[in-house]
């Protein structure tokens, strides 16, 4: 699994599309690839639903996107601060177990971790990373 993070609107879609192989018709929480995982884990919090047994199910994707959320102001209000806090050990879990992990800024994927160990069986799909 590719994991890529990186602030908003830096192009973490477009380089997990062109990383993976995928097109825009693989994308969604059911996809190939996730992208804003940030925003499914804050309806999941509002919602009350667990979090760690959705997120193992993330493991075999292609490609996981998610903005960095955590930097900045401690937001007042208690469900931001947990919804802050939530997606920064999601990202933590997701970055242990994937093969890579890029970081994009200015559209420029900078890689963080890289890993020669197999990736998570089920997702060699239209794997195409160099």
């Amino acid at each position: 699994m590719l994991l890529i993070v990186g602030g908003a609107g830096q192009g973490k879609l477009n380089i997990a599309l062109e990383q993976t192989g995928c097109t825009v018709q693989d994308v969604g929480e059911d996809g190939l690839i996730v992208d804003s995982l940030h925003l499914l884990i804050r309806e999941r919090l509002a919602q009350g639903r667990e979090l760690s047994t959705w997120l193992e199910q993330m493991l075999p994707k292609q490609a996981v996107v998610c903005d960095e959320i955590g930097c900045g102001v401690v937001p007042a209000d208690a469900f931001e601060r947990r919804w802050r806090e939530e997606v920064g050990h999601a990202c933590q879990f997701l970055a242990r177990h994937a093969r890579r992990v890029v970081r994009v800024t200015c559209g420029i994927p900078m890689v963080l971790k890289e890993s020669s160990r197999p990736s998570f069986a089920g997702n060699t799909e239209k794997e195409n990373v160099e």
